[in-house]
């Protein structure tokens, strides 16, 4: 991307709405469900990046120019697994121009040790050339690291691509702890500063010109990000367990615009001033509107979560604050089941959103509730992170 937001081309994670991640894909290879790309051999780069094998892209992945052989990924997934399947697909690949690019042969390492030792392989798997298959995994396949080699594909000679990596399976045991998010990040963007108080996450970028501010379940980050233009958009990130690396992407406009990452400083340099540089009441004064990650709810339900708390908090004191504000809470979801469906659920949400604050002393006339439904979406819904990003709570300024 530009100087415009990292503004042109990459970005990170997260964004949390509506659902908080209450509609979850069966998929857990995905950022949204807290995967995300350690390490990786090589890759031809620009849309053909290794991180479109988890993050559902268009695209996929393209090995570096005259290395087709012998390609691996490095995978870290939220938590230890114990894995049932795992699906190949070549679906996409440029068969038709570059014959025989399509991965073929791809082993399958695991280990719940370290991202850097422990590794057992759990099996060779043969991708169909242009299509997509589902493996059964051995009994006992557990991993909370997963190393992928492609170790070679159906013939050209040049180049090898694989479009994406799925797989299915259920946790075992409780998630591990998770360190603070909390720190400076040398980024693909230059440095990122980030803040975390509970669940709320603020940050600032590009010398204080860019903030951006959401919420994490621990591991994943959902936030909006804003810039000097006015430019918006959603992040959605995912910090790997050490907490010493940061991976996601970014959307604007609706579409994905690139991959935002980059590794925990130990000496964190100062990037701006947080303090209200990134709140609520900034955000609404600036532009009248504000994303609320925040605020979750039970899962294909409209009851909120207690994590939920802390936003609604700030929505309630912005409004004591400012007597002659009236605000329009706004619902939003992603494109899974009907139209109907989906607007009903997100008027609902909007509701007990109003209904919440209302309990709160916050005049009923200075509210209004409405459901969109998948209408408007901040990302794509082709992919578990776009979806996860477009289920959403947003307040409008009503004039």
């Amino acid at each position: 991307m530009t100087r415009r937001f990292v503004a042109g081309a990459l970005a990170l994670v997260l964004c949390l709405a509506l659902t908080a991640r209450a509609q979850k894909d069966s998929n857990v290879l995905s950022l949204s469900a807290g995967t995300t790309l350690l390490a990786y051999s090589g890759e031809y780069g620009g849309g053909w990046s290794t991180l479109n094998v988890i993050d559902g892209a268009n695209s996929g992945w393209c090995s570096a120019d005259g290395s087709p052989n012998n390609n691996y990924f490095l995978l870290e997934l939220p938590q230890k697994f114990e894995l049932s399947t795992l699906t190949l697909d070549n679906t996409g690949s440029q068969e038709s121009g570059y014959p025989g690019i399509s991965a073929r042969s791809v082993e399958v390492w695991v280990s719940t040790t370290a991202s850097d030792t422990g590794f057992r392989k759990a099996g060779t798997f043969e991708a169909p050339k242009g299509g997509r298959q589902k493996f059964s995994l051995p009994a006992g396949t557990d991993a909370q690291w997963l190393k992928l080699v492609v170790a070679n594909n159906w013939g050209h000679a040049q180049y090898t691509e694989l479009m994406k990596v799925e797989a299915e399976g259920h946790p075992v045991g409780s998630p591990p702890a998770r360190p603070p998010i909390s720190g400076t990040y040398d980024t693909n963007y230059g440095a990122l500063q980030l803040e975390q108080h509970g669940t709320l996450v603020t940050g600032c970028y590009y010398s204080g010109s860019g903030t951006v501010s959401g919420a994490t379940d621990g591991r994943t980050v959902d936030m909006e990000w804003a810039q000097a233009g006015p430019h918006t958009g959603s992040v959605l990130m995912v910090l790997d367990s050490k907490g010493d690396f940061l991976n996601g992407v970014w959307y604007e406009n609706g579409s994905l615009a690139g991959a935002w990452f980059g590794k925990r400083e130990a000496n964190p340099t100062k990037v701006c001033d947080l303090a209200g540089a990134t709140g609520l009441e900034a955000r609404m004064k600036g532009s009248g509107h504000a994303i609320l990650y925040g605020i979750r709810f039970r899962s294909d339900s409209a009851e909120l979560g207690s994590e939920s708390n802390a936003t609604l908090l700030q929505i309630a004191a912005l409004m004591k604050s400012q007597p002659q504000l009236r605000i329009g809470v706004e619902g939003f979801t992603d494109s899974t089941n009907t139209d109907a469906y989906n607007v009903d659920l997100s008027r609902r949400r909007a509701q007990a959103v109003l209904a919440w604050l209302t309990q709160q002393g916050i005049s009923s006339a200075r509210l209004t509730a409405q459901g969109f439904g998948k209408s408007r979406p901040v990302a794509d819904n082709a992919t578990p992170q776009g979806r996860a990003l477009n289920r959403r709570v947003e307040i409008v300024a009503l004039h």
